[in-house]
């Protein structure tokens, strides 16, 4: 994180609007640079603005709200601070304010306004109170407490690191800092590298206990291998021929254990084919008969036919006695 400016009107002595921009030459031409002055000149008042663009709060105070403000400069009915940064995320500007009703001395104290934006394009990312910081923590890595201890030095710690003796500053510049994680981790590297060191010696001693073959009894054994390897290849061929056999009485097993499946699948056929032995013969019965359903069907049409015929013949026969008789009748 990398403060490029701050902006500030009516914080604590320093009233009025102030403006510093260590973007400029003087600031960074050197790479580092020193705020001096007497007590009481606005040294830490440059502190309390960034920590009071950023956190709405200061080290002094920890919170800042309509029920105090002790940073507002007396007599003064408004105030503000605003602190641009950059981070690998981008440049961000942080803005606080709080003003009195109608911006009068005497007025009653508002509710703060709080807000983060692009320092590029201005659009804000967020302006709810209860939420600015936590966006601030996600956009710095860093809540209150880590960026007090991480980039400012309070007065009173720095003044007990500076009377501590050699073996007293490591602890208090932690406990500053906040860099205790950095001890634990220090001695978890050394519990490391102990016993890496340890088994290294280890095998070092494994190591010295080998003896070295000379290139004579390199080439010993490796005559000896090729003579074993050549008096092994008639084992290696009667092995593949036994792995063959071995495959191939597998495939029997699986043959007869087919064959024994088949001979129950038809033994169990036969006897369903057994107990289907009547319906069986009704069934053939039946397609018999329906194979005579034709000729069957024409032999009752012809039936029926012939009996059309007989009964009109009969008809005819009676109509030709009924004429004869009515004939002799008439003579």
């Amino acid at each position: 994180m990398r403060i490029l400016g701050i902006r500030f009107k009516n914080i604590n002595s320093l009233a009025g609007e102030w403006q510093v921009d260590f973007t400029q030459p003087e600031y960074t031409a050197d790479g580092i640079f020193a705020i001096t002055g007497p007590t009481g000149a606005g040294k830490t008042t440059l502190l309390d603005v960034i920590c009071l663009a950023l956190y709405g709060r200061t080290p002094r105070l920890d919170r800042v709200n309509k029920s105090g403000n002790d940073v507002m400069t007396r007599q003064t009915g408004e105030c503000f601070a605003e602190v641009t940064f950059s981070t690998q995320k981008g440049s961000f500007r942080c803005y606080w304010s709080q003003h009195r009703a109608r911006k009068k001395a005497d007025g009653d104290l508002q509710t703060p306004r709080h807000e983060i934006s692009d320092a590029h394009s201005g659009q804000i990312i967020d302006n709810q109170i209860r939420s600015v910081e936590k966006r601030i923590e996600e956009t710095t890595g860093m809540d209150f407490q880590r960026f007090t201890q991480s980039m400012m030095l309070a007065q009173g710690g720095f003044a007990a690191f500076l009377k501590a003796s050699a073996d007293e500053r490591a602890p208090i510049l932690e406990q500053i800092t906040g860099t205790a994680i950095y001890s634990d981790i220090s001695i978890k590297v050394h519990e490391r590298y102990t016993l890496e060191r340890t088994q290294f010696q280890l095998l070092q001693s494994e190591l010295s206990g080998l003896e070295l073959l000379t290139p004579e009894q390199e080439i010993t054994l490796r005559d000896n291998e090729q003579k074993q390897s050549q008096a092994l290849l008639p084992e290696k061929d009667q092995l593949a021929s036994l792995k063959e056999q071995v495959a191939w009485l597998s495939r029997c097993q699986d043959l007869e254990q087919k064959q024994i499946t088949l001979k129950q699948q038809q033994t169990d056929w036969q006897q369903q084919y057994n107990a289907f032995a009547e319906q069986r013969e009704q069934l053939h019965k039946a397609n018999r008969a329906l194979e005579l359903s034709g000729h069957y069907s024409a032999l009752t049409t012809l039936r029926q036919h012939q009996q059309f015929d007989q009964q009109r013949e009969r008809a005819a026969e009676q109509a030709h006695r009924a004429a004869a008789t009515r004939a002799v009748s008439a003579q």
